[in-house]
């Protein structure tokens, strides 16, 4: 379809499918289902709209330059229910480890925001809103602080009478990962660079275009999305200097990411988990699951991103001078 030409909408009229009618679609297909009460199970507790997502790499292609799937759609001979599930069981694992690991990066940037700002600024900065950029959404901010039912937060409305919201480390608990990046691009400038040392950045904008990243493939994690071998769209991140190649050409890759949470996880926690649990989790991968599937380079292993020692926090450990503008 020519650029800028729309097809004419119609209604939607699709009729909602029972179970056993989605398994003899399925088995029109050519898909291999040997128990039909697993996929019942399936189709009821998972959905035939969620599994569908993993449905293609397993999908018969057409041989064009960049392959579609083929019309009518038809599964490669002998695949089975059962490969498709452990599939979606596999990415189920990997949403896990990245959420495992951002919570370290989410717990960081809470913390050093909100310390900076309280040293700099007093215990309740985020009220003085000539602070941050004239477009920040403190309406939404001060909603989230209004409607927070913590033990704490409703111990110092009882106890204080002013001022009205608590301190800065208790909002801290209940602002959201994407409530405290969107904080932290609208500070003054001169405080974001401070935090970025924190994480031995030098750019204060490489810090925030990753914070909106991760908040992105946070989001995508606990909303239980495919990541996989998906092609984000948006909030690419932008490269810092010295580590451009992790970036160049995969952009849109899950393994982009996973370099980003990778470093920033690195300098702030000792323990090299990314690394080992992606090893344990692909040591027996579905057969359509392949490091080059999810973005990785051939030679990862080798990078010193992956392959440098981790500090303890607090070690003394100077701030990557190639890391950042």
């Amino acid at each position: 379809m020519a650029k800028g030409i729309s097809r004419s909408k119609v209604a939607y009229e699709k009729p909602t499918s029972l179970p056993g009618d989605l398994i003899t679609r399925l088995r029109e297909r050519e898909l291999v289902i040997e128990d039909e009460h697993i996929a019942e199970n399936a189709l009821r507790f998972v959905g035939y709209y969620r599994l569908r997502g993993y449905f293609y790499p397993f999908y018969r292609m057409t041989e064009e330059r960049v392959p579609r799937v083929h019309e009518p759609k038809r599964f490669l001979s002998g695949t089975t229910l059962g490969q498709v599930i452990d599939l979606y069981e596999f990415d189920r694992r990997l949403r896990l480890i990245i959420l495992e690991q951002i919570q370290k990066v989410e717990v960081a940037l809470r913390t050093c925001l909100s310390e900076h700002m309280s040293a700099r600024y007093g215990a309740h900065w985020f009220m003085n809103l000539a602070i941050m950029r004239p477009d920040y959404d403190h309406q939404e901010f001060f909603r989230q602080i209004a409607g927070a039912k913590e033990v704490f937060i409703q111990h110092y409305r009882e106890r204080y009478s002013t001022p009205v919201c608590p301190p800065s480390w208790m909002i801290t608990e209940v602002m959201t990962f994407g409530t405290w990046s969107a904080m932290y691009a609208s500070i003054p400038v001169s405080d974001q660079r401070a935090i970025a040392r924190m994480f031995s950045l030098n750019s204060h904008d490489v810090l925030g275009s990753w914070f909106h990243t991760l908040s992105h493939l946070r989001n995508l994690c606990a909303h239980h999305n495919r990541v996989w071998n998906r092609h984000f769209m948006v909030f690419a991140p932008m490269h810092n200097n010295g580590y451009e190649h992790h970036f160049t050409h995969r952009k849109h890759t899950l393994y982009c990411r996973l370099a980003i949470l990778k470093y920033l996880s690195d300098q702030v926690s000792w323990s090299d988990g990314l690394k080992e649990q992606l090893d344990t989790l692909m040591a027996q991968p579905p057969a359509c699951v392949t490091w080059e599937k999810m973005g990785f380079p051939e030679l990862w292993r080798d990078d010193p991103l992956w392959t440098r020692p981790v500090n303890p926090p607090g070690s003394g450990a100077q701030p990557d001078q190639t890391a950042g503008g």
